[in-house]
């Protein structure tokens, strides 16, 4: 784990001593190295035990750059920057070019970052968070210093909470994107500048996916779509293998990570990078069941011949062997920690320090049949009504159970649609009903906002949805806090050039995806290729409600969120209580317990009350 804290003061001052003082909770509690530097009226914190903790800080006489940055585009930064820059750190270079442009250029910039220049001639500070808030930067006004950091724990007071953020995550909502768990902190968005000027700060988005739309030039095209995202994807993996050989991935079967794998050690064997994969790890959760991909891993690995560890059936919920993961921010998926800190300790055994990503594949490529409701608006009614008829065919699904949900249901007010049946927005019953009205959250879950977009452009206002969301998905985790994560498919050419994807590239019968298919043809082992659905951990859910039983009454016999208003204790204690022991066919309940339980969970962890009197493993 590694962070920062900036503390500075717009007026010129020196931060005094005692006002340091106050930020060092955070590494000493957990235990972390930390040394202050301070140029002018900037002081900055790093913390950590990593070696490279010191490339998050930079400066150039009296001018300061704090933030983690990975650069996808240096060629032409150093190219705006007008001079050598082989030297340099990213983080150094992004230095030149703000101090010397301003924010000119930041919205050009490509890879993961969160930083904060500070030009000390003019007294203004420039920061930025990437495209997909990979890396994450917080801020906050105290005491008359603008404070900012890479972690928003750093800069909370007393543990006071954002109820608002709580709600959005109990409820299943799009999330504010400016909201962080912590009151009185404030995250900088993804795609958004902070600007401050003679202690004025405002911010600006520079990109959002909603400015994108579907060309249709693409559907007339669909060899040259399947070669671009081939290149463009190529592109990516390249630039985040790095030159070290310490990168490992993710393998978990699915057409998205093994593409990543693939095209990495593809690379390799062309002779287009000097190190491909060093290995990957997959994740079984239930031997010998639908959730047990390796059927589709193996093919990868057989196909390249690339190291694989398989973590197989790792607890859930707690585990003896680690401590309990306590993350910046609340995660629905802390209960499979276990499996997580096996997959740090293997990487870092072998000397790896990367670990890419399948994340992002299915926002961007898998699309969604809204465009029939797009069709009918643009006057294509039977155009609408035959391709249904031929996907129902050939789904062997019913055609007015497809034509409802996607071509009626759309159209319909979200008051009406709340009230008829297959329209999956609802908030979960336990959400205490003066909640929900107050952050008006049924209005906002995720499926509710899916269907609300603008008429004409229901279609890519659920694809750009679904790609927001990504940046809540990557909050700094348990692997997150080791390893060094990259996302091959948030490469910002390739995200703009999907989002111009019409929908016919993407949803085809039995063929979701089928760009990426047509794109990894020769690359891609064609058993996982041409591959026609996959496992869901809807068992694995209902399974740890059932066998972690007493490690998880605790959580809801006397909750912090009801405490805080955001459930209904009776409530929750009856969902909890009543919950089947198998997954349901339809619905998500078991899921939408445990997404509560955890951040239930993360509460209590902070406040020291739960768990006690755990000694040994319940599984």
């Amino acid at each position: 784990m590694k962070c920062f804290i900036c503390l500075l003061d717009p007026s010129g001052h020196a931060t005094p001593e005692l006002e340091r003082r106050s930020y060092e909770s955070l590494p000493r509690s957990r235990g972390l190295a930390f040394a202050w530097r301070s140029v002018g009226s900037v002081s900055v914190l790093l913390g950590g035990n990593e070696p490279d903790v010191d490339l998050m800080f930079t400066s150039d006489g009296d001018d300061v750059a704090v933030g983690a940055v990975r650069l996808d585009n240096r060629l032409e930064l150093e190219k705006w920057f007008g001079r050598s820059a082989r030297t340099m750190s990213d983080l150094a270079l992004v230095l030149r070019v703000v101090v010397e442009h301003g924010a000119k250029y930041v919205p050009q910039f490509l890879g993961d970052f969160a930083f904060v220049v500070w030009n000390a001639a003019t007294r203004s500070a420039v920061g930025a968070c990437d495209a997909f808030a990979v890396n994450k930067l917080y801020y906050s006004l105290r005491r008359g210093l603008l404070c900012f950091a890479s972690r928003g724990e750093a800069l909370a007071y007393a543990e006071r909470y954002e109820i608002q953020h709580l709600a959005e995550l109990v409820a299943h909502c799009s999330p504010s994107p400016e909201l962080s768990v912590y009151a009185g902190v404030t995250r900088l968005p993804a795609g958004t500048m902070i600007l401050v000027d003679q202690g004025r700060l405002t911010t600006r988005q520079y990109w959002s996916s909603r400015e994108l739309a579907p060309d249709p030039h693409w559907a007339k095209s669909e060899r040259e779509a399947a070669d671009t995202c081939r290149d463009l994807i190529v592109e990516s993996v390249r630039l985040r293998l790095g030159n070290n050989g310490d990168a490992w991935a993710q393998l978990s079967g699915g057409m998205d990570s093994s593409s990543i794998v693939s095209t990495a050690q593809w690379l390799l064997q062309r002779g287009a990078v000097t190190h491909g994969l060093s290995g990957t790890v997959s994740y079984v959760d239930r031997e010998d069941s639908a959730t047990d991909e390796r059927e589709y891993s193996d093919a990868v690995v057989s196909r390249w011949g690339v190291r694989n560890e398989v973590i197989i059936d790792a607890p859930i919920w707690f585990d003896e062997r680690y401590s309990l993961p306590r993350t910046d921010e609340p995660r629905v998926d802390n209960m499979f920690y276990p499996r997580d800190r096996r997959l740090c300790e293997i990487v870092r055994a072998a000397g790896g320090r990367v670990l890419l990503t399948g994340v992002g594949g299915d926002e961007l490529l898998t699309g969604i049949m809204f465009f029939f409701a797009d069709w009918i608006t643009e006057g294509r009614v039977w155009s609408a009504v035959r391709e249904m008829a031929r996907r129902a065919a050939i789904g062997r699904v019913s055609f007015w159970d497809l034509a409802y949900q996607n071509a009626l249901l759309p159209f319909l007010p979200q008051a009406v649609r709340s009230r008829v049946a297959g329209a999956d927005d609802h908030v979960p019953p336990w959400v205490q009903a003066a909640t929900t009205r107050r952050y008006g959250l049924r209005e906002r879950t995720f499926g509710a906002a899916s269907y609300s977009g603008p008429v004409g452009r229901k279609y890519d206002h659920a694809v750009a949805l679904h790609l927001d969301g990504i940046g809540r998905m990557l909050e700094f985790g348990v692997i997150g806090e080791v390893l060094d994560v990259r996302h091959p498919f948030l490469y910002r050419p390739l995200v703009e050039f999907a989002l111009r994807l019409p929908p016919e590239l993407c949803v085809r019968p039995y063929q979701r995806k089928w760009v990426l298919r047509e794109a990894m043809r020769d690359i891609l082992p064609d058993a996982v290729r041409t591959r026609i659905g996959k496992g869901t951990p809807a068992e694995v859910y209902a399974r740890a409600l059932t066998t972690q039983r007493s490690l998880l009454e605790p959580l809801v016999r006397d909750p912090i969120l009801a405490d805080l208003g955001v459930v209904d204790a009776v409530k929750l204690r009856e969902s909890f209580d009543s919950a089947p022991c198998r997954p349901q066919r339809k619905g998500s309940l078991h899921g939408s317990i445990s997404s509560t339980l955890s951040i239930e969970a993360w509460l209590q962890m902070r406040s020291g009350r739960w768990p006690r009197g755990v000694t040994k493993e319940v599984q």
